[in-house]
């Protein structure tokens, strides 16, 4: 019976060392540089109009589903 007692104890302070043991920190990915957003935009009026009326759109898209 003592044995088996002692062989608990011994099993159990393993399984905490193991759980204790330092574990090596992941290393920090680099950031990564953000895409050029104004790149795609077109200059003229036209090209204006059609982006604004593109934003308010997803804008309403986005609503009617939080909605």
């Amino acid at each position: 019976m003592a044995l088996a007692y002692l062989l608990s104890i011994a099993v159990s302070l393993v399984v905490l060392a193991v759980a204790l043991r330092r574990r090596p920190a992941p290393a920090p990915t680099p950031p990564q540089a953000p895409a050029p957003a104004l790149a795609a935009l077109p200059t003229t009026a036209e090209g204006d109009v059609r982006v604004i009326l593109a934003a308010a759109a997803q804008l309403a898209a986005r609503l009617s589903t939080a909605a």
